[in-house]
């Protein structure tokens, strides 16, 4: 028999701050905003909304690997994505193949046509459109939220912005054009936590030996995750440390894994000291990101938040 810590999380995934679990990207970020866009004389900082608003597309599909708008704007430099500045809509659909991932499926040129965009998302399709009151200005609408004929109702992920913020397309007064686009879109629904965490100190036979080196009891820490896609989903699940208020401290432990289409997978993490999930009431979680961060995210991961914990320090287990 031995002693052992049993931390029971029931959670399910979102992403901190980001509208409908897809990340943000501004086409001003200092890593990419120089670079030219396309075969043109033009930036991605001065002309790339549409080339932004379709990396967060494929940066949430799980059929691709970790787009960000420099990667996304090489890549179409050599696959013909554009013509002078301007994008062929459906060529970003190519980068994973036909028919596996994101995919064009609809546009129209006309204005306000809200029976057109909340028909695609009511088909689960996330829709770039060309928005009202600016010259030549697109963004990406990932819900909506109220009354289909109402602009305010639509949530939108804005690429001209320096720094992120909640906007609808009320902020524009509507919209002039739409290109709506499939896929296996990362969020609320991709992942389960079909079993319990569980955090399993080290044999109280052995704190002694902890004990006169002081030195912190180590746990491991072990987790099962179930894919609810029809695709497989690669990536690094970190596991973090929070603090009561739900903050991140702290990464702990992460592992690369591949979760088959509509399988698990069991990881193991190592924590190295106990002690906070007891005396400061500091939660563990499983937050994943397409390629590896030490500090989550808004722009890059998807946290796993739990919805109770039971936290038993005295249990037995065989």
């Amino acid at each position: 028999m031995k002693k052992t810590l049993i931390l029971l999380l029931i959670i399910s995934l979102t992403l901190p701050l980001i509208a409908d679990n897809f990340s943000w990207f501004s086409q001003s970020d200092s890593r990419w905003n120089k670079d030219t866009l396309g075969s043109g004389q033009s930036s991605i900082g001065s002309s790339g909304c549409v080339l932004s608003c379709l990396s967060m597309l494929l940066n949430a599909e799980a059929s691709n690997p970790h787009i960000t708008p420099d990667r996304l704007n090489d890549w179409l430099q050599k696959n013909g994505g554009y013509a002078g500045n301007d994008m062929r809509w459906q060529i970003p659909g190519e980068i994973d193949g036909s028919g596996l991932g994101l995919e064009l499926v609809a546009q129209i040129n006309k204005k306000n046509d809200w029976d057109f965009l909340s028909a695609q998302l009511d088909l689960g399709n996330k829709v770039i459109v060309k928005v009202a009151g600016r010259r030549s200005h697109w963004v990406l609408v990932v819900k909506r939220d109220g009354d289909p004929t109402k602009a305010s109702s639509y949530v939108i992920n804005d690429p001209g912005m320096d720094k992120f913020e909640e906007r609808t397309l009320a902020h524009f007064g509507g919209f002039l054009a739409a290109r709506s686009y499939s896929g296996n879109w990362l969020g609320e629904e991709s992942f389960e936590l079909e079993s319990e965490i569980y955090v399993v100190p080290v044999q109280n036979d052995e704190f002694f030996l902890y004990d006169i080196n002081k030195l912190p009891h180590p746990a491991d820490v072990y987790v099962t995750l179930q894919n609810k896609l029809p695709v497989e989903i690669s990536g690094y699940f970190i596991l973090g440390l929070f603090d009561a208020n739900g903050k991140f401290l702290r990464t702990v432990d992460y592992e690369y894994a591949t979760v088959l289409a509509s399988n698990k997978v069991d990881l193991l993490y190592e924590l190295p000291d106990v002690s906070p999930l007891n005396s400061e009431k500091q939660k563990l979680r499983i937050v994943y990101s397409k390629y590896f961060s030490d500090v989550p995210s808004m722009n890059d991961t998807t946290k796993l938040i739990d919805k109770g914990i039971i936290n038993q320090t005295s249990s037995t287990r065989r």
